[in-house]
């Protein structure tokens, strides 16, 4: 059920860490006043900057005693105990029923089971290893850890970024669950939700690759909202959680073909 009235900016904050981690939350909804999961749309990337930061600090320590690919592991882990691996869960879900369905009730169904198909097992690998990968290249970049953990942050929150911004132009799917519990933002809360991750990223490297981090990140996002549109008729919480795993990897990758070891190299 879509939620429409107005709660504190404490509340947007906690209410998007009550749908997108599995960190305690200590704010107090009542019955008459539920969480407005629309409204917090704009504390999506907070929730990225958070759990990107504790990712981000793990892989910068971790390079002082393992080698870059542990790192990278262990980063990637971090960030997915944090966030419950939802989103994980979410991009195997799809890839199965996109995969598997021949109808959209189909698809659906496929998606609701709770086990994992040959198509889930391939793209969880595909997406995991690039993800190790990446960040094990941001070690190897020889950053200041400071910088390694803001990049981190920035990258889990602008993968958060997109759903916001997707919600605004797609449906919701028939059959959807955690989905419908989100709404059709404003545009005030999509350009201060894209401001929270892209205005940190263009202070650190080039304005440029910041602007086409989000370009890029944003037409992933499209494609797969495009995709979910013409197989399920809509989005629903798998294909948004494969939004964020997939922008992910298009964010770090963009970061990486930056200029990185000279740009960044002791700045923080």
């Amino acid at each position: 059920m879509r939620q429409s009235l107005p709660q504190s900016l404490l509340g947007d904050i906690a209410a998007a860490f009550m749908l997108l981690s599995r960190i305690p939350v200590f704010y107090q909804f009542d019955d008459k006043s539920p969480p407005n999961f629309t409204l917090a749309q704009w504390a999506f990337p907070v929730v990225g900057l958070v759990l990107g930061a504790g990712g981000g600090i793990v892989l910068a320590a971790a390079s002082l005693v393992l080698p870059p690919l542990a790192c990278g592991a262990l980063c990637v882990g971090v960030m997915a105990v944090t966030s419950g691996a939802m989103h994980e869960d979410g991009l195997g879900d799809m890839a199965d029923g996109f995969g598997g369905g021949h109808t959209p009730a189909d698809k659906i169904k496929i998606m609701h089971d709770s086990h994992i198909g040959a198509y889930g097992v391939l793209c969880l690998c595909i997406t995991t290893i690039t993800r190790i990968a990446l960040f094990a290249a941001i070690i190897e970049a020889g950053l200041a850890f400071g910088t390694i953990i803001g990049l981190v942050a920035i990258i889990a929150g602008g993968a958060r970024a997109q759903i916001p911004l997707i919600l605004r132009f797609y449906p919701i799917a028939k059959g959807a669950k955690l989905a419908m519990l989100t709404g059709k933002p404003a545009a005030l809360t999509i350009m201060l939700g894209w401001l929270i991750w892209l205005v940190p990223l263009g202070l650190i490297l080039p304005p440029v690759y910041a602007i086409m981090a989000g370009l890029l990140s944003a037409l992933v996002s499209l494609f797969i909202a495009r995709l979910a549109v013409r197989q399920i008729g809509g989005l629903n919480g798998d294909v948004m959680g494969a939004m964020i795993i997939m922008a992910e990897i298009v964010i770090t990758a963009t970061i990486y073909a930056s200029p990185i070891s000279s740009i960044l190299l002791g700045t923080l």
